[in-house]
């Protein structure tokens, strides 16, 4: 598929010092993409960029969802690009930015190179634990080997004495290869125990190294509860265990209102410490061992509750927004702490449901919500309408 303007087409399909280039394979006029339909197939791949980009300890899954947001709506309506917002250029009514096309390339190349470097500096620090354990096996194999050649050459010299039958030099080399023997088991005794406290040693230091790997893969580097992929392969594991058991749960989807107000009037820091909050309050309230609290992107939460009936969900998504209502949040610089509510929608799990279905129940009662004046609960209809 092509956009933009149209290509001319020769009479015989070859341009001068080319193949031959098939007429069914040149662009028709239904092939080309229209250049505004081409705009907003881009933004999308921005806004997914964005959405699906890499956590890094340098910037937070929210910035970077934001600054492509931005981005995407500088391509669209030319609003300004990220670092360049200035109340005046608000206030033009119908006026567009220039388009920097160079400063989105190096958004897009900066973004990349940031979680490459991430990735591979936490590579590189398990890949040393490995080559350290590595390198401590092979000084031990090494001084095994060499005690056994010692012994060897001892065994070997008392062979040759036997052989000659000369008594004294029996004596002699067998009171060496006994001494030489009593000192090697004395030795290996010890080394062996060495080997084995380094070894346990090292193996402590993968298995905590693979810990935080793991740990680094699964939770959320901003609120540390668990991130969207652990969240997805949850909510997967759920439909099999309602398959294979019959339990039924509950899927809670929460939105932090007016959260982008945050954002605006204190900043980045002030959100994440905003999150941060939210995510402890949810946790707070889930006591339950099978509880799984999830952050699924920007200012959403989700709460997977196995086996529970809606009543008991309703009961505790109420207890949440309660405590999320009347926290007062704490943030250095601000005179008054930060208050917020949350909006909540609440999809109990279908027999033979799938999760995609499930999950988008959940975000139509999360709109009702939202739509019926926030800091409140909603039910998708169908849950309500069980007998």
């Amino acid at each position: 598929m092509l956009f933009g303007k149209k290509k001319k087409r020769g009479g015989t399909g070859t341009t001068t010092g080319a193949a031959p280039v098939a007429q069914d394979a040149l662009p028709t006029e239904g092939d080309l993409i229209p250049a505004d339909e081409a705009l907003d197939f881009i933004a999308e791949l921005i806004r997914i960029f964005g959405t699906q980009s890499f956590e890094t300890r340098n910037r937070g899954p929210q910035e970077v969802e934001e600054t492509f947001e931005t981005w995407a709506r500088h391509l669209l309506v030319g609003v300004p690009p990220p670092g360049r917002e200035t109340p005046e250029l608000e206030e033009l009514d119908g006026e567009r930015a220039q388009l920097d096309l160079p400063g989105l390339r190096l958004a897009f190349t900066d973004q990349r190179g940031t979680e490459q470097e991430y990735v591979t500096r936490s590579l590189a620090d398990f890949r040393s634990a490995a080559w350290a354990f590595i390198s401590g096996m092979r000084r031990s194999l090494t001084a095994e080997q060499s005690a056994d050649r010692q012994l060897g050459h001892r065994m070997r010299r008392l062979e040759s004495a036997v052989r000659e039958g000369d008594p004294a030099q029996i004596k002699g080399e067998a009171q060496e290869t006994v001494t030489l023997m009593t000192d090697f088991l004395a030795d290996r005794g010890s080394r062996q125990r060495a080997q084995l406290r380094e070894m346990s040693a090292r193996l402590e230091g993968l298995r905590e190294e693979l810990d935080t790997v793991r740990k680094q893969a699964a939770i959320d580097a901003v609120t540390q509860v668990y991130n969207r992929a652990s969240f997805d392969e949850q909510l997967e594991r759920e439909i099999d265990l309602a398959t294979l058991f019959g339990w039924r749960g509950c899927l809670i989807l929460m939105d932090v209102d007016h959260f982008k107000w945050v954002n605006d009037n204190h900043g980045h820091p002030c959100g994440d410490q905003v999150l941060r909050e939210v995510g402890d309050a949810l946790t707070r309230c889930c006591l339950r061992r099978d509880d799984f609290v999830a952050r699924y992107g920007g200012d959403e939460f989700v709460v997977l509750l196995r086996d529970v009936d809606l009543s008991i969900a309703q009961e505790l998504a109420e207890r949440t927004i309660t405590t999320i209502r009347n926290h007062e949040i704490d943030y250095e610089g601000l005179e008054e702490p930060v208050r917020v509510t949350a909006s909540v929608g609440i999809a109990r799990m279908r027999t033979n449901e799938s999760a995609k279905a499930w999950l988008e129940r959940a975000d139509r009662a999360l709109y009702e919500a939202k739509e019926g004046g926030r800091d409140r609960i909603e039910v998708d209809p169908v849950d309500l309408d069980e007998p």
